[in-house]
């Protein structure tokens, strides 16, 4: 049974999410609060060894119009480090409004933005959000940046 591990790449926390491609359900991992390349390496390598997963499914932050931005770049930077690390294929996956919907989640929770920021849970869910649309997706083979058009900086529209 390939298992696959999905990640939410933020500025200090990685939402996790892994599941099997034979029963296609995302369940939610600990997020992980990193601070600097080291400490993101150890932390992501020990969930890396002990989960087994067979693909990486990394979240790609598009802007709502489609076109890559800043963020892009920041991922881009990320996956070729994670490729380096851990050796593993990784796809990605167009992640727009899956931190609305982890929002969502949140307030049926009945939890506060603050607590679910602390507990990891916006993190997680937005994880979980992201690998479940790639099992749900008849269209696995995830996005390639380099047909995606540049987004537009403020100042030029």
């Amino acid at each position: 049974m390939p298992r696959v591990l999905g990640i939410d790449h933020g500025e200090r926390r990685l939402g996790l999410a892994v599941g099997d491609t034979d029963i296609g359900v995302a369940t939610g991992l600990p997020t992980i609060t990193w601070s600097g390349k080291k400490d993101l390496r150890g932390r992501l390598m020990a969930v890396i060894d002990e989960q087994g997963p067979e693909l990486l499914v990394v979240g790609y932050p598009l802007l709502m119009d489609g076109t890559r931005g800043e963020r892009c770049e920041v991922v881009d930077a990320f996956v070729k480090l994670l490729t380096g690390w851990s050796g593993l294929p990784v796809a990605l996956r167009d992640e727009r409004l899956t931190s609305a919907e982890a929002d969502r989640i949140r307030m049926e929770a009945g939890r506060t933005e603050k607590e679910a920021r602390a507990g990891g849970l916006l993190d997680r869910a937005a994880a979980v959000l992201l690998l479940q649309n790639w099992f749900d997706s008849a269209d696995r083979s995830g996005l390639d940046p380099d047909t995606l058009p540049a987004g537009r900086k403020d100042d030029d529209r």
